[in-house]
């Protein structure tokens, strides 16, 4: 059946007796229609989020994103929405009562870390979507379209499943969160394509993570277009023998906007794989950081690990910032990384235009070429024609 869900928030809270006041402006509280035990987990998290300062650019996650001046206490989210034609796919808020037990399991696993717009999603989410692909099952390609405001969303893969999904974030206004989370515990595969085109005036605070075990697969592909601020972390664990995940992440930006990418690999099991590849441009004043973490435990011989990111700056004021890191505490692995950051070669430049193109037609092509081997890594064509249309968008209209 055909999945269409929306709801639009304003909420306010009293940091002294630290009660929050919710208030839907088109449906009623979500909060008061869901299971106790979902419930009191957005309790929690509430609490959580009311207790935290604001990450500051002086903690390692959050340098050159500066938010110190960001007014977190007055902020209304956009309309949400998720829509979807797949029989795979069900809004959570139905989710929450038709599948509790599988969200009641994976819902309470904690991870370390969580900052303030962690719990604001866990808190405040109102729409999402959730898919379950049973055991022995081919989904193919799942398309769903958010509206982008706060949403999350859960995939849930059965042994021997497999599916394609792409999620389109696109429009909204505001603050906006969306947090989508992979569990693959056994012998499943899925591709998550997920294109955040926030409108330019959002300011986006997203997650996506993936919990990877036996002999499964989870790969993502990342576009990362939208929003005046947008900030996507990608988590991926390794929890089973023969785990593998290969995250592709694309940016794009222009004008002022500011782009904040980071990809974290935690191996702690013997034997998974791991291959992380980023590339973008800047154009404009536009400005990006790129963070990528290789973190391989004594428990986990055997593991192969590799961090690529690349990217070009169109112009003088661009700005690109790499900060890689790997963390190893087993000899018995291989892992490595690369990375550059530069401006377009003027003697490239000056050659094709020699040969008749103008500085246009010459600047255009050398971008188009710098994409081209991460795009031609993604095997949907779609996808792949959806990433070059927003690329050309940002960087060559």
């Amino acid at each position: 059946m055909p999945l269409s869900s929306t709801a639009s928030c304003k909420w306010r809270w009293r940091e002294q007796s630290g009660d929050l006041m919710f208030t839907l402006e088109e449906s009623a509280r979500i909060g008061e229609s869901e299971p106790r035990w979902a419930a009191a987990a957005r309790k929690e998290s509430a609490d959580s989020f009311l207790a935290r300062a604001l990450p500051s650019e002086r903690e390692e996650s959050w340098r050159y994103t500066m938010i110190d001046n960001f007014n977190i206490n007055k902020f209304t989210s956009s309309r949400a929405s998720v829509k979807s034609q797949s029989r795979f796919v069900m809004a959570m808020e139905d989710a929450l009562k038709q599948k509790k037990e599988l969200l009641d399991t994976f819902m309470k696993e904690k991870n370390p870390g969580l900052d303030k717009f962690d719990y604001l999603n866990s808190a405040f989410w109102t729409s999402g979507y959730f898919v379950h692909i049973p055991e022995n099952t081919d989904a193919s390609l799942i398309e769903i379209t958010l509206q982008s405001g706060i949403s999350r969303n859960f995939i849930i893969m059965e042994a021997n499943s497999s599916a394609e999904i792409l999620e389109h974030i696109t429009g909204g206004s505001g603050l906006n969160s969306n947090f989508t989370e992979v569990h693959a515990p056994k012998d499943a595969k899925v591709t998550v394509h997920s294109l955040h085109d926030a409108a330019d005036d959002v300011s986006e605070f997203s997650y996506k993570r993936a919990y990877i075990g036996r002999n499964s697969s989870v790969n993502w592909n990342v576009g990362q277009f939208g929003g005046s601020l947008n900030r996507i972390k990608v988590d991926n664990f390794f929890v089973g023998e023969g785990a593998h995940s290969r995250t592709v992440g694309v940016f794009s930006g222009a004008g002022k906007q500011h782009m904040d990418l980071s990809t974290n690999a935690f191996h702690s099991v013997p034997n998974t794989s791991s291959n992380i590849i980023v590339k973008g441009a800047l154009k404009g004043s536009a400005s990006e950081v790129y963070r990528g973490v290789i973190k391989i435990e004594k428990t986990a011989p055997g593991t192969s690990s590799y961090l690529s990111d690349h990217a070009i700056m169109l112009g003088e004021n661009a700005v690109a910032n790499s900060i890689p890191s790997l963390m190893i505490d087993n000899s018995e692995v291989q892992c490595s990384h690369s990375a550059s950051a530069g401006q377009v070669d003027e003697e490239k430049m000056i050659y094709m235009m020699s040969r008749g193109l103008s500085r246009e037609q010459a600047e255009t092509m050398i971008v188009e070429g710098f994409y081209v081997p991460v795009i031609n890594a993604i095997p949907s064509i779609a996808v792949r024609e959806k990433m070059t249309d927003m690329i050309r968008k940002r960087m060559l209209s």
